[in-house]
């Protein structure tokens, strides 16, 4: 089946209308207290929408790559995509559970027109006894993608490798974790899709420790005593469901999106 008509088939738009209902509510709400800015603009997320040549981006947690074959517009829309599905998870109770923050991640994106074709979170057994951030999540990549898909994986190598000695944008990332009792990142490659479209691979990994040095994505833990989670999904795109709240999700990440993002250049 054409994958456009696939994604059309399984979007629901009452249940996108009912969900935006809580967003507007939201967005109506900060719209009647006054606007505050409490960051520097290294980690302005108003990027221009007309910037072209996306590469690798860090938005909250989350590293997000994507295919060269991909449109300027639909990297674009991924990007917008993540930085809505962060926004809403950063609004959370800081109590929240990590249950809770992928759950809350899950159903923005659900919200938003990305069909979900798999979606596990499970106890992450390592093969090795001390391991990086970055090696783990590519571990649980390898979980999702099909044996002749390694082009996946170098992207998500490539873009770890361009983050090391990048102090702006792991300030983005160290910035969301440090008051948390979890270490928490995701990798999440953009690629299209068999069959035309957009697809959205994620692997998330959750590290309960509090020893570890700082670096974050590229210290050393030993995996022994240390409980680790796993997050993998695949999603495709619907751009007809996502064009529908469009103004809406920029809305939401011009209000709520502050210091969730930070481009990497080349």
């Amino acid at each position: 089946m054409d994958n456009f008509i696939f994604t059309d088939l399984l979007f629901d738009p009452l249940s996108q209308d009912e969900y935006f209902e809580g967003i507007e509510t939201q967005l109506a709400e900060a719209s009647s207290q006054p606007r505050v800015r409490g960051f520097s603009g290294d980690f302005d997320f108003a990027f221009s929408r007309t910037e072209q040549e996306h590469d690798a981006s860090i938005v909250g947690q989350s590293l997000v790559v994507f295919e060269e074959r991909l449109s300027e517009d639909d990297k674009q829309d991924a990007l917008d995509s993540q930085a809505f599905a962060e926004a809403v998870v950063r609004k959370l109770p800081a109590n929240s559970s990590q249950e809770q923050r992928y759950a809350a991640y899950n159903e923005a994106l659900t919200a938003l027109g990305w069909v979900t074709e798999s979606y596990t979170r499970k106890t992450h057994d390592s093969k090795t006894l001390t391991l990086t951030m970055n090696e783990a999540l590519l571990q649980v990549l390898q979980t999702v993608i099909s044996a002749g898909s390694g082009n996946v994986l170098n992207l998500v190598a490539s873009g770890f490798e361009k983050l090391k000695g990048d102090q702006a944008a792991l300030k983005v990332i160290e910035s969301g974790s440090k008051n948390s009792q979890v270490v928490s990142f995701k990798a999440v490659p953009c690629i299209v899709a068999p069959g035309g479209g957009m697809a959205m691979v994620m692997g998330g990994l959750d590290v309960y420790s509090k020893h570890y040095n700082g670096d974050f994505l590229f210290f050393t833990f030993n995996t022994q005593g240390v409980h680790l989670f796993q997050a993998a999904g695949i999603r495709k795109f619907n751009k007809r469901a996502f064009d529908r709240k469009r103004q809406q999700v920029y809305s939401y990440i011009d209000q709520f999106g502050d210091g969730l993002f930070k481009k990497r250049a080349g």
